[in-house]
């Protein structure tokens, strides 16, 4: 079950969403966007959990379940440390965050699986645009906590619509600000801070989307595509000497990675805005989505994307590109690019330069 809502004996859903249905059809959806009291009740979030010691033939043992109260319904077993956040401080974070930045509302909320997982998301009102294009981007408030001990409460700055597993599985992937509070110590005052640290998104959103313009208006050149991606999927050092069979096959694994990359580049997203072809922005969506959809099996790629080595490359594929082509030309476009051989040399003719081809106006 892709989109993994909880659905609890009763029939209930528990998902709420705002002025648009979801894919999977569940949960309930109304018309206008809601408010943190409408959004617990129709998306059935108004609950707490506590931890319980467990017991083992009547007698205490040294661990404890997480339960919720409503149902006593055992979400998750934790250790004594573990102190839990119940959902009310999440629709908390987010209320306190839309004041600052003024406002937002909630556009979608849910829990997955038996309820272990819960999410809140806001809309906020500013978009982010690609001048001269019909690029928009709407941005959300994203608050994510687990009642299940295997992860902490995460508030994010998101692009993605959350509504089932899938998408909260990619929106907590996106490259961005985010803010983890883990269960143990002194939540409250993680929390504190974790809302403090917020204060100032909105300029941080404005300063994101004047860096995607520049890159707009920047054109990728032979030298600055190879640079780019050297940087960023560099050849070991084995790899270069090529001598044995593994460096041989490791090298080729990274022609074929960079070959990926030039045809999601080529493709721009199969044309979606034909005026960002051949643009550093453009090689910043195909590097983004190689990390997200191509880059190994589905399980690295989820435990990568997460804050993990995936996350940290789409934030330095941006500075990188925005680097690389400080000097690049802004009144042609030069689509086309080419691979290194393994000694580092660019090579004449290579599975790159079968994929893109060279344009210019």
């Amino acid at each position: 079950m892709a989109h993994n809502i909880w659905i609890d004996g009763k029939g209930k859903e528990h998902a709420a969403f705002a002025r648009e249905a979801a894919w999977h059809k569940l949960g309930t959806v109304v018309p206008n966007l809601m408010t943190a009291a409408e959004t617990a009740e129709l998306a059935g979030l108004d609950w707490d959990v506590e931890k319980r010691q467990l017991q083992w033939n009547g007698n205490a043992v040294d661990a404890y379940g997480v339960f919720r109260m409503s149902d006593d319904q055992m979400l998750g077993v934790v250790t004594d440390f573990y102190k839990p956040i119940q959902n009310a401080e999440g629709f908390k974070n987010i209320d306190i965050l839309i004041e600052a930045i003024g406002g937002a509302h909630y556009t979608a909320a849910g829990a997955l699986g038996k309820g272990e997982v819960v999410w809140m998301l806001a809309e906020i009102p500013y978009e982010i645009k690609i001048r001269g294009t019909e690029d928009v981007s709407k941005n959300y408030l994203l608050c994510m906590t687990r009642h299940d001990g295997k992860g902490s409460m995460i508030v994010k700055l998101v692009s993605t619509r959350v509504v089932c597993q899938n998408t909260l599985q990619i929106a907590l992937g996106e490259a961005g600000t985010f803010f983890r509070v883990g269960h143990f110590g002194n939540v409250d005052k993680k929390l504190a801070d974790a809302r403090d640290a917020w204060a100032g998104m909105l300029g941080q959103l404005k300063s994101l989307e004047e860096k995607l313009n520049i890159l707009a208006q920047r054109k990728v050149t032979k030298e600055t595509f190879v640079a780019v991606l050297d940087q960023l999927f560099p050849p070991s050092e084995a790899e270069k000497e090529a001598v044995s069979a593994a460096a041989k096959a490791a090298a080729s694994r990274r022609e074929d990675k960079l070959a990926q990359i030039a045809g999601l580049f080529k493709s721009n997203d199969n044309s979606a805005f034909p005026q960002e072809s051949g643009s550093a922005y453009n090689l910043l969506n195909a590097i983004t989505e190689y990390v997200d959809h191509f880059s190994g099996n589905d399980l690295s790629r989820a435990k990568s994307a997460m804050f993990g080595a995936g996350n940290d490359l789409k934030e330095q594929a941006l500075e990188v590109i925005l680097e690389a082509t400080a000097k690049a030309p802004t009144n042609s476009r030069l689509t086309y690019a080419t691979t290194l051989s393994a000694d580092g040399a660019s090579t004449g003719s290579s599975i790159l330069d079968d994929v893109v081809s060279s344009t210019v106006n």
